[in-house]
């Protein structure tokens, strides 16, 4: 199949500590990439900290080796308070501003509105993330487009902010739209803003949480900007979390409504957009042009191929929740999040180097697993079964 390079893409999902998962498995496509090429998916689309790995790709588009091994880099050096303030009184002081905001329904500092003060996370992508290297990236073909997904609190619109080709038009659709603009910190933080975890970033005369919140179509972003085989790094399971012994089950922890409620945001809107795609391109590949045509139809095939971890990183997250500052483990183990299912939100919280570096050995090693259908795919060769591939239930 000769597919024209702008039209793969690459779909980085959100997840907080989970994204470095997604790293994991870019450093076995780099493995995969002869050294010193360019970037093999000239569209970029990332949501939440899934929009921090996409960025760092972008700005090293001409050499996707040198790209990974920066994001890399990055992630084993990150913790948690280069993240969110950890220690005890901060945490008590914020905590306490965003208690009293609940109870008096009245509207405190922007920076009290969450669970966790962020402000650390816009003084370390300052200083990793060169924005103006993006033109030239553009300028000299190796990036065709980068968006970064994020919600706005005013209107309830999913944006999608998209800096790339001239050619590229913004769009409007039913609870969605693309802008184009200049791309910059302000854009990562309002990616990341996960709602009630950490406060909501201003852009221009909005607020904006997490692209995650409304984004009922992940892989729409990428289509406009004229991709047409999409490779999509997922940061859950799709078959769901192992069903506990009924001796264990107890009544759902906080954090274990808040662990499921991020499950929701960061991965079933992906999975039931992937389920849509593939009937579609049944459709596709069941009707005639002259019949499409006649109704207006404009519509073609759209390959995806999914990886998505093969163990629960909740369960992972269990074993490492101990390394957390003193602050934010008394925090989540009051909140339940050490118990079952509960520890799916220490798992997008978990900025630490042995939870990262189980991250990275998973993608890397699940990836590799997959290695044949990863080459065909990026050889322009169509998945035999989507569905399976995906790993989405039919």
């Amino acid at each position: 199949m000769d597919t024209p390079r702008h039209e793969t893409a690459l779909i980085l999902s959100g997840g907080g500590a989970r994204a470095a998962y997604q790293v994991g498995a870019l450093r076995a496509l780099a493995e995969l990439a002869p050294r010193g090429s360019a970037l093999p998916f000239p569209v970029l689309c990332g949501t939440s900290a899934g929009a921090i790995n996409a960025v760092t790709l972008a700005i090293h588009a001409d050499d996707f080796r040198l790209g990974v091994a920066r994001l890399i880099r990055w992630w084993r050096h990150v913790r948690s308070h280069d993240v969110y303030r950890t220690d005890l009184g901060s945490l008590s002081r914020h905590g306490m501003r965003w208690l009293a905001g609940v109870l008096t329904g009245k509207p405190g500092p922007a920076e009290a509105a969450s669970m966790l003060d962020n402000a650390p996370l816009g003084d370390l992508l300052r200083g990793a993330i060169d924005f103006d290297r993006l033109d030239g990236q553009v300028a000299d073909g190796a990036l065709h487009a980068i968006s970064i997904n994020a919600t706005s609190y005013s209107t309830g619109l999913a944006v999608s902010f998209f800096q790339g080709n001239d050619a590229l038009r913004p769009w409007r659709r039913m609870r969605r739209e693309g802008h184009r603009d200049r791309l910059g910190v302000g854009h990562l933080l309002a990616s990341t803003a996960i709602p009630f975890v950490f406060p909501a970033a201003q852009l221009g005369d909005d607020w904006y949480m997490d692209g995650s919140v409304r984004q009922l179509t992940p892989l729409s972003p990428a289509l406009h900007l004229g991709a047409r085989r999409v490779l999509v790094l997922a940061v859950g399971q799709f078959s769901g979390q192992r069903e506990k012994p009924a001796d264990v089950r107890s009544y759902p922890s906080f954090a274990q409504t808040v662990g499921h409620a991020l499950s929701t945001i960061f991965l079933d809107n992906l999975c039931a957009d992937l389920e849509r795609l593939n009937q579609l391109n049944r459709i596709v590949g069941a009707a005639r042009e002259d019949v499409l045509a006649r109704h207006g139809i404009v519509a073609s095939h759209v390959d995806a191929l999914v990886l998505s971890p093969s163990q629960d990183l909740g369960d992972a997250a269990m074993s490492h929740a101990h390394r957390l500052m003193g602050g934010v483990r008394h925090l989540l183990a009051g909140l339940g999040s050490t118990q079952g299912t509960g520890a799916n939100l220490a798992s997008y919280l978990l900025f630490e180097p042995e939870y990262v570096r189980t991250m990275l050995d998973l993608g890397y090693e699940d990836a590799m697993a997959r290695r044949d259908e990863i080459e065909a795919f990026l050889g322009g060769t169509r998945p035999a079964d989507p569905v399976a591939t995906s790993r989405v239930p039919a």
